[in-house]
């Protein structure tokens, strides 16, 4: 039975970001996860952006998410992870959110110190955003926002980790939790452990590992559709103003992913449970025809429709509390948690309570993609649409990839225009061939979702 100074559950952003602070201290520190990579579950379906606001503002997601906001962009940073600053235009589109608009500029104003928040009128929005509406009538400006690269950053914090000492199983369930005089004793489907501590991550699932512990947590399952479009419509985020805010959702935006993509959405409904991740006909229509009212501009080819789904506490805001002493649950991570991960973890980790010595850490190696750098990149492109080299799809299964779903997911191949109907064959065959195995043992996710029969 191997023994840990610290046992995360879950290796999402909330984990991951505690994996990887505590990366930079001389502890033994474990990460489970019951998906095959890092960052499968709730987190790999979210929209990445780095938020500012968040209503109400004395919620402890709230306080995170502004707390957070700077340290993830430094991590980010110092992980070679690709993100584009940008700012959030909240658009005033009837005449009496005009009229109201001063005086939620000044409620903005002075809550949110440190960000810059201005008045933008009419004639300023006609020129510099042309695309909009002219339904548009006015706005407030609020900067501090960023676009991130969501997978790069989850696989980041995870190498990160893993160079510098932090132990990781995936596919691995945890199916019992026993507090004792000296530590925790955690059974999986895999084996047991022993930690001084145990920390619960489990996104979606942290009510049932809570509930082992003898928590009693229920989440509502929130579902959110978002639509990827072949091209943005703004440089910016494009939000409609709401004077009564949902305390369940921020309720969307226009928005743009890393690489230059449209993203609307997302929209808020209840899910049938925790793999409801399906998209009807009526999450389309609703999200077009929210967000088509804010511009007089082609979206362009709409490239697909996903779903992530949130666990909303019936608090509706973060829940960070110990438990038995040793254990601490971090729940209803939903948005904005991406945003809040840094400072969540901060909060964790001095809940510990534990010494800390500083150790010297080695560094990320940056991913590198054709896209960033065409002139000197090297290999045989097989992505075309989103310029993915066979180098680079080698790279992420010597980095830890076995399945077609985390090769996609760190290199963007099958992600562009065609999603994959032009490159899907070759970089299945360039999986394959870096594995060392026949193309038919290739899976999707794992789990017996095999492509070629």
């Amino acid at each position: 039975m191997k023994r840990y100074d610290v046992v995360i559950i879950g290796a999402g952003i909330t984990g991951l970001m505690i994996s990887y602070k505590l990366s930079h201290y001389k502890l033994r520190v474990l990460t489970i996860d019951k998906n095959p990579e890092p960052g499968w579950g709730v987190s790999k379906a979210h929209a990445a952006i780095v938020h500012v606001v968040q209503l109400p503002f004395k919620s402890l997601k709230s306080k995170l998410a502004r707390s957070g906001n700077p340290e993830l962009i430094k991590i980010c940073e110092e992980l070679g992870v690709r993100y584009r600053r940008t700012s959030t235009l909240i658009l005033a589109t009837k005449l009496y959110q005009l009229l109201l608009l001063p005086f939620v500029y000044i409620y903005l104003k002075v809550n949110l110190r440190g960000f810059d928040v201005k008045l933008r009128g009419r004639g300023y929005l006609m020129r510099e955003e042309p695309r909009l509406s002219k339904r548009v009538l006015g706005a407030i400006e609020v900067d501090g926002y960023a676009v991130v690269d969501n997978f790069d950053l989850l696989y980041g914090l995870y190498e990160f980790s893993k160079i510098n000492g932090v132990d990781f199983s995936f596919n691995e369930r945890v199916s019992g939790i026993e507090v004792r005089d000296q530590g925790v004793r955690v059974l999986t489907d895999k084996g047991e452990y022993e930690a001084s501590y145990l920390i619960n991550a489990a996104g979606l699932w942290a009510d049932e590992i809570a509930k082992l512990t003898g928590e009693d947590m229920e989440f509502e399952l929130g579902k959110g559709t978002l639509i990827v479009f072949d091209k943005p419509v703004s440089e910016r985020l494009l939000a409609p103003l709401y004077l009564k805010p949902d305390p369940k959702t921020k309720g969307g935006a226009i928005m743009f992913t890393h690489d230059g993509r449209g993203l609307w959405g997302p929209n808020l409904r209840m899910a049938s449970g925790k793999d409801d991740t399906s998209v009807d006909e009526r999450d389309i229509e609703i999200i077009i025809e929210k967000f088509s009212k804010l511009i007089d501009a082609d979206p362009g080819i709409p490239l697909k429709a996903y779903a992530g789904i949130r666990p909303i506490p019936p608090q509706n805001d973060f829940i960070i509390k110990r438990s038995e002493g040793r254990i601490i649950h971090v729940l209803g991570t939903e948005s904005p948690g991406f945003t809040a991960s840094p400072a969540l973890a901060n909060i964790v980790i001095d809940m510990l309570g534990i010494h800390l010595e500083e150790k010297e850490v080695r560094e990320r190696e940056k991913f590198r993609r054709a896209r960033d750098d065409p002139k000197n990149s090297k290999g045989r492109v097989i992505c075309l649409c989103n310029l993915v080299t066979e180098e680079e799809v080698r790279e992420a299964v010597r980095r830890g990839s076995k399945t077609l779903q985390g090769v996609i997911f760190r290199t963007g191949a099958c992600m562009g225009t065609c999603q994959g109907s032009r490159c899907l064959a070759d970089v299945l065959e360039v999986v394959a061939s870096e594995m060392g195995v026949d193309i038919r043992e290739v899976q999707l996710r794992g789990d017996g979702s095999w492509i070629v029969s």
